[in-house]
């Protein structure tokens, strides 16, 4: 490198520019991409350069080089230019305004000389990268950006945490709400006291909630669903929605270090629902009916209708010249006529005096409440014991791991037999943590969901037609977990296991039936029910 090299000397040359903001404040400050342009412009000219490419970089932080894409911009474009057409010189406002990030930086500006021969101006502060000692001052100035950086972080980071602790929002509020406060972008929404509201999207969010939890729409469902009611919702943005804790009404940040905090704004979810929406994204239990896609002609298919020649699940077909819907076996190769026609009976009527067997009347309803009363209160006294097992272990294994880190720590334990001994206990409390929290806890609402079921018990069918598409697939999953057989051959459903409520309702309507009818009855008690294991209901099997 030449020891005094000026701008001079680069006269009639073809330079790039590269200007930066980070923040609004810069930008009103006199520090606005514009201004750093307009500056440039008039350097490049007095100096007889000819600036060919140009770089802005707005709003974009440089205390990291992999949050500067204008940057990175800038220099894959350099990467592909041909050597000839390669600028001389990259032309910046100063230092700082190329980066605040130290080292990063300073090798970044050493590269773009040592491999693309090229160097950076500042034409505020005449700082460059001509020779080595230049070199050495524009490494300094960048240094001393970056320590400008750390004492306003030793400055404004705990204002920022005391902030927090508050519950303030320090950024923008996630879609669903409104953000209000003194620095806020919108002039209507500015306020001298920051206030988070609920707004009519927020509205729709909190039933697209529901409808992911408890109705088992998928992503596109719900997406199509809010294109409806006039919201475009990109795939991404309503994953981030399922998995952000802010609708919970609780304010996480990094900062907080992972303390949250209960925030002053309307939740959308409740912290438990949102917990057990997490458990089903995660796949950690089971979520009623795969999520799989159907035509709303033909609720019975995919994976629910099963053949019982070959117990392969049957699927749907529109013949298009009869304009008639059909279900096949696709290893049989056999099919059967979905609606009743004038010659025989369709699938979907047969499936609904199936679901008439189910039906008890209202004299009957407060006998299937006693009995599953009694059936439940079983089952969550094995749920108790099941989880005061879980916890025991838990806590054991967490006081022998303990008492390892203490041997360690006094030098009983090698640091190989520590760490190999220690992953297991860990691995095995994050086991049984797993189990313990799929085991169900207490139903507090047992009466109104009993009074439901009832309700619909009184008349299946009915309800079951007032259903859309994925609310029958759900109905479906509920009532026949592992699908529901048919012969196409007989044209008749067969044995299938059936969810142990809905049999419960059966057994006593047939009964009852019987006793009428002055026949010998069955006798229903606990004896014919084994109560449920887990989150599923136990299932037993019976004949439709």
């Amino acid at each position: 490198m030449k020891k005094n090299i000026t701008i001079k000397e680069f006269y009639g040359a073809n330079v790039w520019s590269y200007t930066r903001v980070s923040t609004k404040e810069q930008f009103l400050n006199n520090g606005s991409i514009e201004n750093q342009v307009s500056k440039i412009k008039a350097f490049a000219k007095e100096h007889n350069l000819t600036i060919t490419e140009e770089f802005d970089a707005e709003y974009e932080s440089s205390k990291r080089i992999n949050t500067q894409v204008t940057l990175k911009e800038l220099t894959d474009k350099l990467k592909k230019t041909p050597a000839h057409k390669r600028p001389k010189i990259i032309l910046i406002w100063s230092p700082s305004r190329f980066g605040r990030a130290g080292a990063e930086h300073i090798g970044l500006f050493v590269n773009l000389r040592k491999s693309y021969n090229v160097f950076l101006y500042s034409i505020s502060t005449d700082h460059n990268t001509f020779n080595e000692r230049s070199e050495n001052e524009f490494s300094s100035q960048l240094l001393y950006a970056q320590k400008e950086n750390f004492n306003r972080q030793d400055t404004i980071i705990p204002g920022m945490i005391s902030s927090l602790q508050n519950g303030k929002v320090l950024g923008k509020a996630p879609i669903g709400y409104d953000h209000y406060g003194p620095k806020v972008k919108d002039p209507e929404k500015l306020k001298a006291v920051q206030e988070i509201k609920v707004n009519a999207v927020g509205e729709l969010i909190r039933e697209a909630f529901q409808m992911k939890l408890y109705q088992n729409y998928n992503d596109n469902q719900i997406r199509l669903w809010f294109k409806s009611k006039g919201v475009n919702i990109p795939r991404n943005t309503l994953s981030r929605i399922w998995r952000n804790p802010f609708y919970t009404g609780k304010l996480i940040n990094k900062l907080l270090e992972g303390t949250e905090v209960d925030a002053p704004w309307e939740s959308l979810i409740s912290v438990h629902e949102f917990e057990q929406l997490q458990r089903i994204l995660s796949g950690k239990v089971c979520s009623g009916v795969p999520k799989i896609t159907g035509k709303e002609e033909t609720p019975l298919s995919p994976q629910f209708l099963v053949c019982s020649s070959c117990e392969s699940p049957m699927t749907s077909y529109h013949n298009k010249k009869r304009k008639l819907y059909y279900y096949k076996c696709n290893s049989c190769f056999k099919a059967i006529n979905a609606d009743s026609s004038k010659y025989n009976i369709g699938v979907h009527d047969q499936f609904s005096e199936v679901l008439k067997e189910f039906e008890i009347s209202e004299k009957l309803g407060r006998l299937v409440v006693a009995q599953t009363k009694k059936m439940m209160s079983n089952d969550i006294s094995n749920n108790s014991e099941r989880k005061r097992i879980l916890s025991t272990a838990i806590n054991k294994l967490k006081n022998d791991l303990e008492n390892m880190e203490y041997r360690y720590a006094i030098g009983q334990l090698s640091k190989e037999i520590y760490e190999r001994q220690s992953d297991r206990i860990k691995k095995e409390v994050a086991e049984k943590q797993k189990e313990l929290n799929r085991v169900p806890g207490k139903i507090s609402n047992i009466d109104k969901v009993l009074k439901l079921f009832t309700k619909i018990a009184q008349n299946p069918y009915e309800f079951y037609d007032s259903l859309n598409y994925p609310e029958k697939r759900r109905f479906q999953s509920i009532l026949f977990p592992k699908g529901i057989y048919y012969s196409i051959e007989k044209r008749e459903y067969l044995t299938s296991e059936t969810n142990i409520l809905f049999d419960l309702t059966r057994s006593i309507s047939a009964s009852y039936k019987n006793e009428k009818s002055g026949s010998k009855s069955k006798k229903v008690d606990s004896s014919h029910l084994v109560p449920g294991v887990g989150i599923e209901p136990t299932l037993l099997r019976t004949r439709v």
